[in-house]
């Protein structure tokens, strides 16, 4: 739909365009009229969500970034517009109306409907008082309506504020039904949840200042109000953000004993294992247990060759004496003497071991005897072995012996001391393989612990960290949710300026377009030919011509009627002037249904072709016999059952021969609702389609005239018929209007005598 189709809509629905926004208007004037006078109030809290200190000092990014900025005053703005904040503002306001008694609850023209009432019968005007605000109204106004009654007050009223908003707030608690529930849950202009609904907060700007604004219909009130809403807001604000925080400290303080638990019995494990291992610090015993058996296995190595290699030399020393003739080296004596010798060096070595972790003073007496008494016994066994080789060998064999038996002594004494320091060191190695064969698996179980106590410790500390910044947060909520109040309420004076005229305004308007969109919308969905284009795009067949609609039109109009029907039959005269062959020309009137305007175009066509000097002559179905008063010759009847079936020709039909100039108009019953003549088909040289332009082209059209094409030779064009005057001009084009000044004549300049050739 372009402008030109959207201003010619317009223009042919102007009296409803008109009408429905007038009644808008004035309806919207009616119920508008009597709306109650709005004083609007306002206060301005500071929050410091963006600029606040905070306590833990990071100043700088006190807001926490643009997005939580926003999110913190959407919050506040929430919690301002909550339904629970609403209804205790209400009742603290009637609980404070009733302590001081400086308004009277029932000042206001409304009246609570009654709880148990489910009667429907009420009076327009009961039902149409719904839709107005309530004015307030003088104490001696008979229009006042009770709404607390006087027993209900004296039983709410206390004998503080607070002791009386208790009360109330126990009594609106206590059931849905009561008088204080359906009054919070009316339309009454002061007490109810919905004169509340006005108020509305706002940041200033890009600052942390938070503005509230409050209109109602009485000043007092409204600067009340506002008092007692924000003392509500602050103090829900603390609590919220108190509640929070007390969740997250309880939740880190319990948190945080859990982890002490469990830090106190891993180390307590740890000490009871010590306990049993006897282990005081397993790092430092394990590598000392290590160094110990390391030197234990050195020192026991050492001793077992040198006692190998002095055992080997007594051995080639004693094999030596037996075959220069000693043979008691072996005796009794000498072997009780080496055993003792052997006691003592162990015992000597031991002592010397003990010397070297504890002081010599305590066994310095006792080592020093041992030593003397292992000396003595070393010379008893060199005088023994001595004594026993003087006996069994002579003089001389003796003295050169000598020098072999002080060897044979001397290394029967070192076998005997390595052999008992070699017992000691057997005895301290196996000792030192055993502390640390018992050390080593403990490790693990060790480490394991200490996991366990670091895992706990780490945890404990987490846990404290966190208990720390909870309640640092504890004291920035508490700063942040201390909110100030910058600009307290006023009184105002002067109510806001009457809306009406905008309403009005608006009202008008908006039925306007609304009603201009629903015509919009109504014509686009219209499936109606409508005009010549459209019907030309949906039929796919050209429209020849239009017969608009002649009811109640006027002059002018009928002037474009008249030029409509002439130009249809000049467009037929034209179609005629392109048939080659000689004979009539043969034009077929069709519809699809009846009453689409067929005869009214065989008509229109005959008059204006006689008009114009053209001859014609109509063939109507006999249908139309006593329809049709004036008959003459150039009209005749047919029966349309005859040329069905059987091939019969125009001239037949009008049962006498045609001029060949002649235009023959043949109107054809109604193809979807009547048998028609197949035959005359194929004579037919142009066929008209007669269509209403308030009808819908179907899937039937579509269908019977496409099987009709296979048949007939002749172009199928359209003529629409019932066009509104509208579309008329668009199809034939709009006449310029001539102008009021008399046509000059044009004056042609005097011809030039001609010179006479013979003078």
């Amino acid at each position: 739909m372009n402008l030109r189709e959207l201003i010619q809509l317009l223009r042919l629905h102007w009296l409803l365009l008109l009408t429905i926004p007038v009644v808008t208007a004035v309806s919207v004037f009616l119920f508008a009229r009597s709306q109650d006078k709005k004083y609007t109030s306002d206060t301005v809290l500071y929050t410091g969500i963006s600029t606040g200190y905070k306590i833990d000092g990071d100043n700088n990014s006190a807001g926490g970034g643009w997005n939580e900025t926003n999110t913190a005053f959407d919050n506040l703005n929430a919690l301002i517009n909550s339904r629970d904040t609403k209804v205790e503002v209400a009742l603290r306001l009637l609980a404070f109306h009733l302590t001081s008694g400086e308004v009277d609850p029932n000042s206001w023209k409304y009246e609570l409907g009654d709880a148990n009432d489910s009667s429907k019968d009420k009076s327009l005007r009961e039902k149409l008082s719904g839709y107005f605000k309530f004015n307030f109204s003088s104490a001696d106004d008979s229009t006042r309506k009770v709404i607390l009654p006087a027993s209900l007050k004296t039983k709410l009223k206390g004998a503080t504020l607070e002791e009386t908003t208790q009360k109330v707030m126990a009594y609106y608690n206590s059931s849905n039904k009561n008088a204080l529930y359906r009054l919070v849950n009316s339309e009454h202009p002061v007490y109810s949840e919905d004169a509340l609904s006005t108020v509305a907060s706002s940041r200033i700007k890009d600052s942390d200042l938070l503005r509230i604004e409050y209109a109602t219909v009485d000043p007092v009130v409204c600067r009340k109000t506002l008092e007692i809403l924000t003392n509500v807001f602050i103090r829900k604000h603390k609590e919220l953000y108190a509640g929070q925080n007390e969740t997250v400290i309880g939740y880190f303080d319990e948190a945080t004993q859990k982890s002490y638990d469990r830090l106190q019995a891993a180390e307590q494990k740890l000490l009871e294992f010590q306990k049993v291992n006897n282990i005081v610090d397993y790092d430092k015993q394990i590598v000392a247990s290590t160094e110990d058996k390391q030197a234990a296995l050195e020192r026991y190595d050492d001793l077992e060759m040198r006692y190998a290699g002095a055992a080997s030399a007594l051995r080639s020393l004693e094999s030596r004496l037996n075959t220069r003739g000693a043979s008691n080296l072996k005796s009794q004596e000498i072997i009780r003497l080496r055993s003792r010798l052997s006691d003592l060096t162990s015992q000597i070595t031991e002592l010397e071991m003990l010397a070297d972790s504890k002081s010599r003073a305590e066994n310095a007496g006792r080592l020093a005897r041992m030593k003397q008494e292992a000396n003595k016994v070393s010379e008893d066994i060199k005088e023994t072995i001595d004594s026993y080789y003087a006996s069994s060998n002579s003089v001389e064999g003796a003295n050169s012996s000598n020098s072999l038996l002080d060897e044979y002594a001397k290394n029967m004494i070192l076998v005997e001391e390595l052999k008992g320091q070699l017992n000691i060191m057997r005895n301290q190695k196996n000792t030192y393989l055993g502390q640390y064969n018992k050390l080593v698996p403990l490790g693990a179980e060790i480490r394991k612990i200490k996991r366990e106590i670091e895992i706990a410790e780490q945890e404990y500390l987490s846990q404290v960290e966190g208990a720390k910044q909870s309640r640092l947060s504890e004291q920035n909520a508490e700063l942040a949710s201390l909110l100030k109040v910058v600009d307290p309420p006023y009184l105002p004076i002067k109510p806001e300026r009457s809306k009406l005229l905008f309403l009005i305004l608006g009202g008008f308007l908006g039925a306007f377009f609304v009603t201009a969109g629903g015509l919009v919308a109504t014509d686009m969905l219209n499936t109606a030919l409508k005009k010549p284009a459209l019907a030309s795009r949906i039929t796919h067949y050209p429209v020849i011509g239009i017969m608009p609609k002649t009811d109640g039109l006027k002059e002018q109009q009928l002037l474009d009627v008249k030029r409509a029907e002439e130009q249809l039959s000049r467009q037929l005269l034209l179609k005629s002037r392109e048939k080659k062959e000689e004979g009539p020309f043969v034009v077929g009137v069709l519809s699809s249904l009846s009453g689409e305007g067929k005869s009214a175009v065989c008509s229109s066509l005959a008059n204006s072709l006689h008009a114009m000097g053209v001859q014609s002559h109509i063939l109507f179905p006999d249908t139309h016999e006593r329809l049709i008063e004036e008959k003459n010759r150039n009209v005749s009847f047919y029966s349309p059952l005859v040329g069905v079936s059987d091939d019969i020709s125009v001239n037949e039909l009008i049962n006498r021969r045609i001029n060949s100039k002649t235009v023959v108009i043949i109107e054809f019953p109604a193809v979807l609702e009547n048998a028609y003549p197949v035959s005359l088909l194929q004579q037919l040289d142009l066929a008209l389609v007669t269509a209403d332009a308030n009808r819908t082209w179907e899937m039937a059209d579509r269908n019977i005239y496409k099987n009709m094409q296979k048949v007939m030779t002749a172009p199928i064009e359209v003529v629409l018929s019932s066009v509104l005057p509208e579309y008329v001009s668009e199809f034939i084009g709009t006449r310029v209007k001539a102008s009021g000044k008399k046509r000059e004549l044009l004056n042609l300049p005097p011809h030039p005598e001609q010179a006479l050739l013979n003078p």
